[in-house]
């Protein structure tokens, strides 16, 4: 065997050591390949996961989001529920029955007083009207009994944006900065509607005196005018105050 031939290894082989040495390099590569695909099948797997898990908490939040904004929310209730998303898990936790529907939602700042004016939201559900702020250790809840309201009143507040005016008890609940778009009309007559009722409910407050007619007369004059104020505010629509007045007069 020449020097360089020893140097390069390329020595003179048997057929037989031929034979062993590229079996041996195909179960290499053999190896090799099953290695990159295995490597290949774990990837697959993890991304699948993620997928899995990314789609299932996407699910989860819809939920949570469709819990106060019903079925196919917008990309603006989204964000809302995002920005305050604080305050809309506490609600669900501590102050909502698991099965209590939630009628309308709206951004808003509360004047609790002429010095202190706090942002949050109100939500207006089957039961009461809520008004709550929560971030971190700072949080501020309020709760409305929808009997013990006696109206509500609308008034500019700059070009975009609304107050309201709730007569509640004998005294009236101020706020603002809420924009005035269909969601706010929305919630408006969810809220009025809910006034209605529970004015009507038995044990929610003195039952007015029957006569053999049902109400007494001067207790539907009263439930009308309310009716007819709320039509001149644009709280009630045309078709939605001779609904109501038929209910009263019948």
């Amino acid at each position: 065997m020449s020097f360089w031939k020893k140097i390069i290894g390329q020595t003179e082989l048997s057929p037989e050591d031929k034979n062993e040495r590229e079996r041996e390099q195909q179960e290499k590569k053999k190896r090799r390949e099953e290695e990159a695909k295995r490597l290949k099948e774990e990837q697959d797997r993890k991304r699948e996961a993620k997928r899995i898990e990314k789609e299932r908490r996407k699910a989860a939040e819809l939920k949570k989001v469709e819990r106060f904004f019903g079925s196919n929310p917008g990309m603006g209730k989204k964000l809302t529920y995002t920005a305050n998303v604080e305050t809309f898990e506490y609600v669900d936790r501590h102050l909502l029955r698991r099965d209590e529907k939630v009628l309308g939602v709206i951004q808003a700042e509360y004047d609790k007083t002429k010095k202190r004016e706090i942002k949050g939201i109100l939500i207006a559900s089957e039961e009461k009207l809520i008004f709550a702020f929560v971030r971190g250790n700072n949080q501020y809840i309020e709760e409305f009994d929808y009997s013990k309201m006696k109206g509500m009143s609308l008034a500019r507040d700059g070009f975009v944006s609304k107050e309201l005016y709730i007569d509640y008890g004998r005294g009236r609940k101020k706020f603002d900065d809420i924009i005035d778009d269909d969601n706010f009309k929305y919630f408006l007559r969810a809220v009025n509607e809910k006034i209605v009722e529970f004015r009507n409910k038995p044990n929610t407050k003195p039952r007015a005196k029957a006569t053999a007619t049902g109400l007494d007369p001067n207790e539907k004059y009263k439930q009308l005018e309310h009716l007819a104020e709320l039509k001149e505010k644009g709280i009630l629509t045309e078709e939605e105050f001779f609904t109501e007045k038929k209910k009263i007069l019948n």
